[in-house]
């Protein structure tokens, strides 16, 4: 029977960033839809990084890799370059997907050619605002490279230059990193998931019944949160995600957010890394598609297995030698 070792972080709700990370609950639910098919093995990512020899000693067939990381732009991607690093084999977006994905900014300019993403602009600092002449309110300010809101209020949509000012100060204060400002869509939270050897699956809308899907939804609030499949003909929007996760160049799975207005939809941020909540958005979509939480979490496990490594892995898909948008 082959070794599965499920490497995550995880929520004690501790701390602002664990946000991201998942509950015992979740890690749960992988392991049980595993357990009838493999060895399984939970083991935890923590600071210390002494997972490393955990793995090194199990020798698994296959890392199934939840880990969000503690802190910076590249948290998502060290687990994945680790792995690959000491030549284990893992699920999900490698290291790669997950560095140029956890980059919103990045990942919108890569793709702005292919789908309608809003204007927008990277701050670093205060002097920054002085090149962002041509915003249009209202407007949104986040973090670029984050997950889960965090960082996000109802002052993270702003009116007027003051307000504008004052939340990317409070950002660059607080978070020391750069700040994305960019127009706001006032429109439906729309999700898609992407899994390898499936494709586009979804969509569902997110209800937070609040102007956008903020920090506090996600977390203290999130038993207000209604998420549900919507029905319909989504081919069109379906043949753009598998688009973007062929650019992107996408292993494993991704979970792509829309914002969808005026009968258009507004890529907000492309998700490498995703969370496996039962009742999350992803697995939602895959609900909607008629596949169970075993389904997805075995076909990841078994498509995994059969693909190892990507040889080349650079954001970008090459078609014939060129850049195919």
């Amino acid at each position: 029977m082959k070794k599965i070792a499920i490497l995550y972080n995880l929520n004690r709700q501790q701390f602002e960033y664990e946000a991201e990370f998942d509950s015992n609950a979740t890690i749960r639910c992988i392991y049980d839809a595993l357990k009838n098919n493999y060895k399984v093995y939970n083991i935890e990512a923590d600071k210390n990084f002494s997972w490393i020899k955990t793995i090194l000693k199990l020798k698994p067939d296959l890392v199934f890799n939840v880990c969000e990381g503690f802190y910076g732009p590249a948290r998502e991607s060290v687990y994945g370059a680790i792995l690959e690093q000491i030549n284990q084999n893992y699920s999900g977006p490698d290291s790669t997907n997950m560095l140029i994905c956890h980059n919103k900014f990045l990942t919108k300019n890569i793709l702005k050619e292919v789908v309608n993403t809003p204007k927008g602009y990277i701050i670093k600092n205060l002097d920054g605002l002085n090149n962002a002449t041509s915003i249009l309110y209202p407007a949104i300010v986040k973090l670029n490279s984050e997950g889960s809101s965090i960082g996000m209020s109802e002052k993270s949509i702003v009116y007027n230059y003051k307000d504008l000012y004052n939340q990317v100060d409070y950002l660059l204060s607080n978070y020391k990193r750069a700040v994305l400002v960019e127009e706001f869509i006032d429109g439906k939270d729309i999700s898609m998931a992407y899994i390898e050897g499936i494709g586009a699956l979804g969509p569902c809308e997110v209800d937070s019944q609040s102007l956008f899907y903020d920090y506090e939804m996600k977390t203290t609030k999130d038993n207000t949160v209604n998420i549900f499949g919507l029905d319909g003909n989504f081919s069109e929007l379906k043949d753009k995600v598998n688009k973007i996760a062929e650019i992107l160049d996408i292993k494993g799975y991704a979970k792509i957010d829309f914002r969808y207005k005026n009968n258009k939809y507004y890529l907000i941020e492309v998700n490498s890394q995703v969370s496996f909540h039962p009742q999350g958005e992803f697995m939602t979509c895959a609900y909607k598609e008629d596949y169970s939480f075993n389904d997805i979490i075995n076909h990841i496990v078994k498509n995994a297995l059969q693909c190892t490594k990507k040889i080349n892995s650079i954001g970008w898909y090459i078609h014939n030698g060129k850049i195919d948008r």
